[in-house]
């Protein structure tokens, strides 16, 4: 499968702290509107988001976006005979999501793909579109078992399929491909903001734990030419790395292993890094995996966890509803920073500091004691 795009060059992004300033001035703004529509109306809005939502990834996964252009309007019936779909009903999802910024509708039945919906082709730099098909396709029955989740704090997955979480997304080739690829459209959001932000520059080998086809990692190692890393994920993962890495050219430079990390992880890194990953998983699973990398780490070493960092009560953020997703999708959960001090210290390590991107997620940056 294709991977993230390697990175060659330090991003060059605005500060957190201003990023951040603009994002409350924004949910500022959001909970504003809401207060100015009568409650009822502000109900109704929210409960319906996943009309728009399923529409979205219907289209991502029908390639529509594929067949558009930002700059000339394209006929829906064009489309709709081009991918062999209804003409009318395509034209009515259509002119739904240009209510929402995905398309804009020129003339009745025309439209061109907006910035927003150009992430929904499948080459687009900073593509969406197989997260989006996740959505729909794969995680929606998830959350409708939300009920059974918060009745008995069990994941949805285990009560509708009898699997657990990463077993059942591995049960068929087509599932895993289009978790894999939409996990990608994820980490390749996130990579810059934290490439950015945090300076792999001290460390002479980094290693990646659970680190898929190693986009991040190898990022890393282009930005930092005097360093080697290790990369380890489940063997089959492992084996789809070692290519990408040849492809790459940085084959000589990096160290590829499969394993589980509930077992045990390679030594011989003086940084340990997982993005997440402890997120997927219950606080006693977790500090399992920690504790496999504190038996490996260097008393200089450092952990580096890139993981979102759920904020004070009252303050929005993304995070909160993230932490859904982990009840409805894994054993796992968001956690506070004070949280991450404790699983930490539990495994054998001192929370030293959480660096903020511009993106969601931080680098949680501990030390072992």
């Amino acid at each position: 499968m294709q991977g993230v795009s390697i990175r060659t060059v330090k991003p060059k992004l605005p500060p957190a702290v201003i990023v951040g300033f603009l994002g409350g001035i924004r949910d500022w703004l959001i909970s504003l509107t809401r207060r100015m529509v009568p409650p009822p109306v502000a109900v109704i809005e929210m409960l319906t988001g996943f009309w728009a939502s399923q529409s979205i990834s219907v289209m991502a996964k029908l390639g529509v976006a594929d067949h558009m252009s930002e700059t000339a309007a394209t006929s829906s019936r064009a489309l709709a005979e081009t991918l062999k779909l209804h003409p009318d009903a395509l034209y009515r999802v259509m002119r739904a999501l240009s209510t929402v910024g995905i398309f804009a509708e020129e003339r009745v039945g025309e439209f061109r793909l907006t910035p927003t919906g150009a992430t929904l082709k499948t080459d687009h730099p900073q593509s969406m579109r197989y997260f989006s098909i996740y959505q729909g396709q794969l995680n929606w029955d998830n959350w409708g078992a939300l009920d059974h989740c918060v009745r008995t704090g069990g994941n949805a997955i285990e009560h509708l399929h009898g699997k657990k979480p990463f077993e059942h997304i591995s049960g068929t080739p087509e599932r895993a491909d289009i978790f894999d690829r939409g996990m990608v459209n994820v980490s390749d959001m996130e990579l810059d903001p934290v490439l950015a932000a945090y300076d792999f520059s001290p460390f002479g080998t980094i290693a990646d734990i659970g680190g898929g086809y190693g986009a991040v990692l190898a990022s890393i190692l282009m930005l930092n030419p005097g360093a080697t890393g290790i990369l380890f994920d489940l063997p089959q993962t492992a084996e789809g790395a070692k290519r990408y890495f040849e492809a790459a050219g940085l084959g000589a430079r990096i160290e590829v292993s499969g394993g589980s990390f509930f077992d045990s992880v390679p030594g011989g890194a003086d940084a340990y890094l997982m993005k997440h990953i402890v997120h997927d998983w219950s606080d006693e699973e977790a500090i399992q995996i920690m504790r496999n990398i504190r038996v490996r780490i260097p008393a200089g070493g450092k952990l580096l966890l890139i993981e979102d960092v759920i904020p004070a009560p009252g303050v929005p953020h993304f995070s909160k509803f993230l932490d859904l997703e982990m009840l409805v999708a894994t054993t796992g959960r968001e956690r506070t920073g004070e949280e991450y001090r404790a699983l930490m210290a539990k495994a054998g390590f001192r929370l030293d500091r959480i660096v903020p991107t511009i993106s969601l997620a931080s680098v949680i940056e501990g030390s072992p004691v």
